[in-house]
């Protein structure tokens, strides 16, 4: 989402549509322009309309997923169009493959129900009304059914997953299972390109790519299945991977904290509240600048710093949680609390990477 381009809000979702998507409205524009009739340049004016409205299309497809992923309590980051085509970034709170299915299928239902309704306009209208419509009609239909091919990423390759997970009963056998169709597809298609080339149909450019988008997509999906295993067996070991603390008030002297701090087992010192809850860290450099003789006469708090957001977790109902948000963070560690915002200790990068073997 940190592209340049066009940035907007949908239903309260953010849209970004980078540098790619604006190109790819102008190459659809192109490609287009031959099959409108018209003089002069109506041609490529009626193309230009026809790929904006193909993208406003696309957006609606993405906001169905949005909306689904929204209805099953998953926060929702944002929704980017792109050269071919779009993609919701949402972050699931459970593991169950239902709403898996739902978001999956929602997608390409409502591009079928957009064809459906370009069909039934182009019927009761004329001229250049009925021409787009047409054209609308035909391109969403054929988004609708290949989005239902049976392989990742395609949403087809979702529908397979949660069918897969629900007789299996195993997410990551379930999107192996995703993956390999979709590569078995993007072969396909390749061959399909190749047959058709060969047979004087021209360099089909676009349908290549999309063989390669597919295939690279289908490769990800495999490779995502077995790191979301290797991640889930990491839930039950979160809570002993946490590095100990010392809590100390605020008002502690300095020379008391100091010499209570266990630097061999306790990666940091942080003050609390009157009831125990995480407020900030002990900056050691300002603490190490305060002279010896000094130290107790002055408080800790003026030498903490905040802890940003972002270097906060909760370790409530979902054991991951620290975990998801040392990724999001980007940062080294983050700080750790109970329900109550009372400390629990210190999640280490380094220590989630070596548990995850990478």
């Amino acid at each position: 989402m940190g592209e340049s381009g066009l940035r907007f809000t949908v239903a309260g979702f953010p849209v970004s549509l980078p540098v790619g998507g604006i190109l790819g409205v102008l190459l659809i524009a192109y490609l287009w322009a031959p099959n409108f009739a018209g003089p002069g340049g109506d041609g490529l004016l009626l193309a230009g309309v026809f790929a904006v409205l193909l993208y406003l299309a696309v957006l609606v497809h993405e906001l169905a997923h949005a909306l689904a992923a929204r209805a099953f309590g998953y926060p929702v980051h944002g929704i980017t169009l792109w050269l071919l085509g779009g993609y919701t970034v949402y972050e699931r709170r459970d593991s169950r493959p239902w709403p898996e299915l739902v978001i999956s299928v929602v997608g390409p239902l409502s591009t079928l129900v957009i064809a459906a309704g370009c069909w039934l306009l182009g019927n009761v209208t004329t001229g250049t009304v009925t021409e787009l419509a047409g054209a609308l009609a035909w391109t969403n239909m054929l988004l609708g059914v290949l989005n239902l091919l049976p392989g990742a990423p395609l949403d087809g390759g979702g529908i397979v997953k949660a069918v897969a997970w629900r007789i299996t009963g195993s997410e990551t056998t379930a999107g192996r299972a995703s993956g390999y169709a979709g590569m078995v597809i993007a072969a396909l298609l390749a061959l399909l390109t190749l047959w058709a080339f060969l047979n004087g149909a021209g360099f089909l450019l676009l349908t290549l790519l999309l063989a390669g988008f597919i295939g690279f997509g289908a490769y990800q999906a495999v490779r995502s299945a077995g790191a979301g295993s290797s991640l889930r067996a990491l839930a039950g070991k979160v809570p002993h991977m946490l590095r100990p603390v010392l809590a100390v008030s605020d008002r502690e002297v300095l020379e008391s904290a100091l010499a209570r701090w266990d630097r061999a087992t306790q990666v940091a010192v942080v003050t609390v509240d009157e009831q125990g809850r995480l407020l900030a860290a002990l900056s050691l450099d300002a603490a190490e600048a305060v002279p010896p003789n000094r130290r107790a006469s002055v408080p800790v708090g003026p030498f903490t710093l905040a802890i940003p957001a972002a270097q906060r977790s909760v370790l409530d109902q979902d054991p991951l949680a620290p975990v998801h948000a040392l990724a999001q963070s980007g940062e080294p560690s983050v700080f750790v609390t109970d329900a109550n915002g009372r400390p629990l200790g210190v999640l280490m990068a380094r220590d989630v990477n070596t548990a995850l073997g990478t």
